[in-house]
C-alpha cells in the first residue's frame, strides 16, 4: 500500500510493506541525537520501536506471522480463531536517517479485531531534526483501517499513552481518548476514505 506524506509542505511518496527478520536490524539501528533524546516523545518513540521489535520476534516463534495481504488470508481461511501477528513498516528511500519512517505492529485476535500494540514514528521525526515531514502516524493508522477492511475486520483498538492520547484524538477526530481506543464503524470508514484520501495527495 502506498500513501503520501508532507516533507517541508511538498509532497512526497511513502510504501507500507510487511516487515521481515531483516528490516528489525534497520529498526534497532533508530537512534536519537543526545539534544532531543530525553523528550517524551522522541523517548516513546525509540522504546516503542525496540519493543516492537522484541514482541514481534516473539510472536513469529509462537503464532502465525502474515508476511502479506494474501497470507492474512490464507492464514484466517485455513484456521478462523487463529491468532495473526503482523509487523507494517513505512519505507521511503528518500528519508535520509532510515530507510524506515514509521512502524505498526499488532496481532489479529482470535474474534477478528486488530490489536495495536506498538505505533511508533522515527525519533527524527518526532524531534524535528530531519526535515520537517508530516503525515507518518495518521498514514499507518489510516492504512491499518483499510487493512483491517479488506479482511473484514471490524474493530481496531489499542493502547494509547499520556503522550499519544492527543495524536489519536485529533486523527481519529473522537474526543476523550485516555489510555485506549477502539476504531471501529464510522470512525473506521472515515480512517478508510482518509486512508485512499492521502494514496492520491495529502488531504
Amino acid at each position: 500500500m502506498r500513501f503520501q506524506v508532507l516533507v517541508n509542505d511538498e509532497a512526497r511518496p511513502v510504501e507500507l510493506i510487511f516487515g521481515s527478520v531483516a528490516d528489525l536490524a534497520l529498526l534497532n539501528r533508530w537512534r536519537a541525537p543526545v539534544s532531543i533524546a530525553s523528550r517524551p516523545g522522541v523517548r516513546d518513540t525509540l522504546e516503542f520501536a525496540r519493543l516492537a521489535s522484541k514482541r514481534w520476534r516473539y510472536y513469529r516463534r509462537s503464532i502465525a506471522t502474515a508476511s502479506n495481504l494474501e497470507s492474512f488470508r490464507t492464514i484466517i481461511a485455513r484456521e478462523p480463531k487463529v491468532e495473526i501477528s503482523f509487523l507494517l513498516l513505512v519505507r521511503a528511500d528518500w528519508f535520509k536517517p532510515s530507510r524506515f519512517l514509521g512502524l505498526a505492529q499488532g496481532r489479529r485476535s482470535y474474534c477478528h479485531h486488530f490489536i495495536l500494540e506498538f505505533l511508533s514514528v522515527h525519533p527524527a521525526i518526532v524531534g524535528g531534526t530531519a526535515p520537517q515531514v508530516r503525515g507518518v502516524g495518521a498514514g499507518i493508522l489510516y492504512s491499518l483501517a483499510e487493512l483491517a477492511g479488506l479482511l473484514g475486520v471490524p474493530l481496531v483498538w489499542g493502547e494509547a499513552t499520556a503522550f499519544s492520547a492527543p495524536f489519536y484524538e485529533h486523527t481519529l477526530n473522537v474526543r476523550g481518548i485516555t489510555d485506549h481506543f477502539f476504531i471501529q464503524n464510522t470512525p473506521l470508514e472515515r480512517c478508510r476514505r482518509f486512508f485512499r484520501e492521502k494514496a492520491h495527495g495529502v488531504a
